[in-house]
């Protein structure tokens, strides 16, 4: 009896232990479930926050203007982290978020760290150093120190929970077409010269003469080139530099003539060069030469630009020391006779130009440099496209396409325009290849062209025409046909001016370019215009080509009938043009976005 109720005893013991341990067991069981849960819960919240820091770092990178790559990237990535700091990762504030230096770091139990990376997608989005200009995708590596609910009961540590997401800039194939037409240099300060010997005191003299008749004391024919010729609406032909096209330079109402293109021209008066009928005009030398006597009071032999900017000029300094002190150092160095002391001679330029002014090789070259350098607005517009074309190679995953066009718009990379140095009337002062490049889309991995653009804006110079519809006609049939797959596409028009030249759409300028903006629209690419008013009596005609209120294939403006979502600036100061292709940047990230 006794050892049946021990037997009995024990049996119930034994079967609440089991229950106790199977109640442990399950306890256990449900803790540690409810820990993986829980780190699940912590590895998709971590997940979505470095998402969205990824994507914000991206967004802030695209946005930006900023034209330094590193800079750039650096706010990218604060922007990252302020938004992950913004999450909140099972009820804790991810406040206290820092930045790494790896990304296996093992964050204290409550705290979280990123790591940031750049990849270059077009190189198996292998990881670049800040700074590299490559770096289009922002990679984020997330690490959360977890902190288990129960890990006291379960012998559990802090856990590292880890994520990673990746945020890209857009890809984006841009083409920029870039007007070179005559006028593009229409606010250049310059000075119109008469180069004449005086037999009296054995001298060159450099006169400058006035621009009106009867009007022997002035206005002078210094200042900018559109203020002194007084063109129509749509600007001069006549350049700072080569080619220059002197004898265009005598519109209605001023009197300005190239003396030595007079018998030409059908004037009386033409007269020799100072070194003589055998080699008068052949540079380096005399070109074009000078004349002997006063000349007519309304003629002139050179056209020069004001190196130091001024509507009259003060001198100027050139790179490697060559001085520009007056007038006489610019026509001379302009006409190759200071290049070495047995030209300086011949040519009598000895006689004119300051006792301090030694001739030496490469005084015309360093003439020629300066000068480009303050053509106007030829040279704000280059600086402005430039800028352009940096930021979104920082911002996008761009590739360009540039076509710059005057009467007509490149075909190749090594185009040109042929022309007479000083023109056509006068041989002697030689001829020119000037370039009217076309740099053609490339679709391929890393072919953006950004570098091949950047150099190739600041060679052009002003030269003949303006054909826009030529020029958007080869940018749509480029992105057409050279467009990366999934890349949005879309035209960038620069100009100064309205349509003056034809073909190969239609015989009107105008038509002409309407016609190419239907090829747009046709190919879904939008056209985003600029207009620089250099004067107010372009802006209705350049607003009626460039505008995009009107989408009247025959009567309207490129960009609205490219539709698509393009867009007109109209500009009236040139210092506005850096800031209107930011806005223009701004602009296309948002289409892409």
């Amino acid at each position: 009896m006794y050892r049946r109720s021990i037997s009995r005893a024990s049996g119930q013991s034994t079967v609440v232990l089991g229950l106790l341990l199977s109640v442990y067991v399950i306890l256990a069981v449900g803790l540690f479930g409810f820990e993986v849960t829980r780190l699940e819960l912590a590895r998709e919240q971590l997940r979505a926050a470095c998402d969205a820091a990824s994507l914000s770092a991206a967004a802030s990178l695209a946005s930006s203007d900023n034209l330094d790559p590193e800079q750039a990237q650096q706010t990218a990535i604060q922007t990252g982290l302020t938004t992950f700091q913004q999450n909140v990762i099972l009820g804790k504030p991810m406040t206290s978020a820092t930045l790494g230096a790896s990304a296996s770091e093992n964050p204290a139990p409550g705290e979280a760290v990123l790591y940031f990376e750049l990849l270059d997608p077009h190189n198996n989005y292998q990881p670049v150093p800040l700074g590299d200009p490559n770096g289009k995708v922002i990679k984020v590596d997330g690490a959360f120190g977890l902190v288990p609910a129960f890990g006291r009961f379960l012998g559990l540590g802090s856990q590292t929970v880890r994520a990673s997401s990746s945020g890209g800039v857009p890809e984006l194939d841009v083409a920029l077409c870039f007007d070179v037409s005559a006028s593009i240099d229409d606010q250049t300060p310059v000075t119109f010269v008469r180069r004449q010997w005086n037999p009296a005191s054995g001298k060159i003299d450099y006169v400058i003469p006035p621009t009106a008749p009867g009007a022997p004391a002035g206005p002078l024919a210094q200042g900018k080139i559109f203020d002194i010729l007084g063109p129509p609406a749509i600007g001069s032909a006549v350049d700072g530099i080569y080619p220059q096209n002197l004898s265009d330079s005598n519109y209605p109402g001023k009197n300005l003539y190239p003396l030595n293109f007079s018998e030409a021209r059908g004037r009386s008066g033409a007269a020799p060069g100072l070194r003589g009928a055998a080699n008068a005009g052949s540079p380096p030398g005399n070109c074009p030469p000078g004349t002997s006597g006063t000349g007519n009071l309304y003629t002139y032999t050179d056209l020069v630009v004001n190196l130091d900017g001024n509507l009259q000029f003060a001198g100027a300094i050139a790179p490697g020391g060559y001085t520009f002190p007056d007038i006489a150092t610019l026509v001379e160095a302009a006409r190759g006779n200071l290049e070495n002391n047995a030209v300086f001679k011949s040519s009598r330029a000895d006689t004119g130009v300051p006792k301090s002014v030694q001739p030496r090789a490469g005084y015309q070259a360093a003439y020629f440099k300066l000068a480009a350098a303050n053509l106007h607005p030829l040279g704000d517009a280059q600086q402005a496209a430039e800028q352009f074309l940096t930021i979104m190679n920082t911002n996008t995953d761009a590739h360009f396409c540039l076509t710059t066009f005057t009467s007509n718009a490149g075909r190749s990379q090594n185009d040109s325009y042929s022309a007479d140095n000083i023109d056509p009337y006068y041989p002697a002062g030689g001829s020119g290849s000037f370039p009217v490049p076309l740099l053609p889309l490339n679709a391929a991995v890393g072919q953006t062209n950004y570098a091949q653009a950047e150099a190739i804006l600041p060679t052009t110079v002003a030269i003949s025409g303006t054909n826009i519809g030529d020029a958007v006609n080869t940018a749509a049939n480029q992105l057409n046909k050279n467009s990366r797959p999934g890349a949005r596409k879309a035209i960038v028009v620069f100009t100064d001016g309205e349509p003056t030249s034809a073909g190969p759409l239609d015989a009107d300028p105008w038509m002409n370019a309407r016609k190419a903006a239907v090829v747009a629209q046709k190919y879904g690419i939008p056209i985003y215009t600029i207009g620089l008013a250099q004067n107010q009596a372009i802006i209705p005609s350049e607003t009626a080509i460039l505008n995009d209120s009107n989408p009247n294939p025959n009567s309207g403006g490129i960009a609205a009938i490219a539709g698509n979502g393009g867009k007109f600036w109209l500009v009236t100061n040139v210092k506005d043009l850096r800031l209107t292709f930011e806005n223009l940047a701004r602009q296309l990230v948002q289409l892409v976005k």
